[in-house]
């Protein structure tokens, strides 16, 4: 929910500093702010839903999983705000392509959240033993910070701040943008619980397998995300600029760079899938499970790289839609395929299942990119005009 304010200022925030407006880059954050509000009330509506997540993932209710579930979610709910502000202001360095400050606040604050989280946790030097929940505080004590840092160095950028209203016109274009990333983010996590499902059903082991292989491909998916969020500022800041050509050239050579920079991560993690296993558990059959799920899903990186740049491109032509529509097709078809192929490879179908479907997405929305009409270049002079008729009145 929060990534709908986060990447639709991202895109509004790219072309307004490719335009040559600061100004337009503070309005676009503040509104994102106001925005991060709306989530947080709303996440607090969903607290009763949390006792029937948990049994869609096979959690029985009652048991300690569930317990222990239910009260750091509790917990985390109350930590929406800060959560959800901290990665609109994050969007602001990155429609000005400023990272560094974004890097620095992430330094402090997750070396913050390591010391807190013992501490609050277990209640050490005379704090409370919170259990769980001592996780939760901590990370909505560290993104409170987050969002004070960020706002701080921010303004020091030259990206004005104040106070506004709510401006329904600028907050539809965040939420046209962000919204069906956003959604599509949601129907990928339902697709995920789906297949938690099916892998419960070949074996224990293999549902750990996932939430492993998970964890350690983090490297690649935050590589790939990385490629992305830089081809949505540079495709962004290139329409604000009002050059259509260069910010198509720019989603070109972004993709080109995050495919050849994947293509040896995906090497590295076929041929050493077992030691890189043995590193994070000592289950043999989890490790087995997690080793095959490595060795195949790392095939489609080069491949995950282009459809995350591609992500980002579409985001910075405020076009998004392609990447809802093509996501839902595909992220559902992940289900019967993984179904079918386990007929037949077992669970190693599932991982075959996840890198084709991965690497079609990479494929549909590059065709969709070159064939978009680029939405965020008619934004950008309508806001240009905007900006001249304001200066003329002053």
């Amino acid at each position: 929910l929060g990534e709908v304010a986060s990447l639709g200022v991202h895109a509004v925030a790219a072309a307004r500093e490719g335009a040559g407006s600061r100004h337009g880059v503070g309005e676009a954050v503040v509104q994102g702010l106001w925005f991060s509000v709306f989530c947080a009330g709303f996440a607090l509506m969903l607290q009763p839903l949390i006792s029937v997540y948990f049994p869609l993932l096979g959690v029985e209710l009652g048991s300690e999983a569930f317990a222990s579930g239910s009260a750091y979610l509790q917990g985390m709910l109350f930590g929406v705000l800060p959560l959800t502000a901290s990665g609109v202001l994050d969007a602001g360095f990155k429609g000005i392509a400023e990272l560094k400050p974004v890097l620095a606040v992430n330094l402090v604050c997750v070396s913050l959240n390591f010391v807190l989280d013992p501490l609050l946790m277990w209640g050490m030097f005379g704090l409370p033993k919170l259990g769980v929940v001592g996780a939760a505080v901590a990370t909505n004590i560290c993104s409170g910070l987050a969002c004070l840092l960020s706002w701080r160095l921010l303004q020091k950028h030259g990206v004005p701040l104040k106070f506004v209203w709510p401006d329904l016109k600028v907050l539809r274009l965040i939420t046209r943008i962000g919204a069906p990333i956003s959604l599509g983010g949601v129907l990928f996590t339902g697709t995920y619980i789906a297949l938690g499902r099916l892998l419960q059903s070949l074996g224990g082991a293999n549902l750990a397998a996932l939430g492993l292989g998970h964890r350690v491909e983090a490297l690649a998916y935050t590589t790939s995300e990385g490629f992305g969020a830089a081809a949505a500022t540079i495709v962004g800041q290139w329409l604000g600029a009002g050059s259509a050509q260069e910010a198509r050239k720019a989603a070109m050579h972004a993709a080109r760079s995050a495919a050849t920079v994947m293509l040896p991560i995906s090497i590295l993690f076929s041929a050493a899938a077992p030691a890189i296993v043995g590193l994070v558990t000592s289950d043999v059959e989890t490790a087995a499970a997690a080793t095959s799920y490595l060795r195949i899903v790392s095939f489609a990186f080069p491949l995950m790289g282009v459809e995350h740049v591609m992500d980002g491109s579409l985001t910075g032509a405020g076009d998004t839609t392609p990447s809802l529509v093509w996501g839902l097709l595909l992220n559902t078809l992940r289900l019967p395929l993984a179904i079918g192929l386990s007929r037949y490879l077992g669970v190693r179908g599932v991982w075959v299942a996840i890198a084709a479907t991965t690497m079609m997405k990479a494929i549909v929305k590059y065709r969709s990119f070159v064939r978009s009409s680029l939405p965020m270049l008619a934004e950008a002079d309508e806001h240009e005009e905007l900006e001249e008729v304001l200066a003329a009145e002053s």
